[in-house]
């Protein structure tokens, strides 16, 4: 075979243009035209929200005489408490939630359907104030998510390497 007709492993491709982008006057790195605009507009938003989240932190700390230099923490225990689980008791009480608007029912037609499949009212309540299960309540919960019960585990337990850390 000829080497000839192998493509390169370095190419140059005039036709596409990209555009530089910047961060505080630093060239970052560079995008399609069809791209760069949105990407601009998300990471400039980001930095909006993070200002007003800032500013609604220290403004509540000053509301309570609190020490302003701990804005940056209570900015990260907000920020951590938005964030999806993806372990435990309320990572489940998340998935809950997103089968029954998957379902589009009510929370008491939800309840009665988690009935349906051994799951009581009161236990479905227990999940959703973050108590924690046992394994019993595995075979129910598998087969209102529609979910492997080893999945359910990992989720409720968490991963091998997030215990770890």
């Amino acid at each position: 075979m000829s080497l000839r007709n192998e493509p390169l492993d370095w190419q140059l491709e005039t036709n596409n243009p990209y555009i530089p982008v910047y961060h505080q006057g630093n060239l970052v790195g560079f995008f399609k035209p069809e791209y760069a605009s949105e990407i601009i507009k998300v990471l400039n938003e980001e930095e909006v929200l993070k200002k007003a989240l800032k500013m609604a932190c220290t403004d509540l700390i000053k509301k309570i005489g609190g020490d302003t230099r701990k804005v940056n923490y209570l900015m990260e225990k907000y920020v951590k408490t938005s964030e999806r689980p993806k372990h435990g008791t309320r990572a489940i009480a998340v998935l809950l939630q997103d089968r029954q608007k998957e379902l589009d029912l009510s929370n008491q037609e939800f309840a009665k359907f988690c009935d349906t499949f051994k799951l009581s009212p009161t236990e479905l309540n227990n999940i959703y104030a973050g108590e924690a299960f046992d394994d019993s309540l595995l075979a129910p919960l598998s087969r209102i998510l529609g979910m492997a019960k080893e999945q359910l585990l990992k989720v409720r337990d968490g991963s091998e390497e997030q215990s770890n850390t």
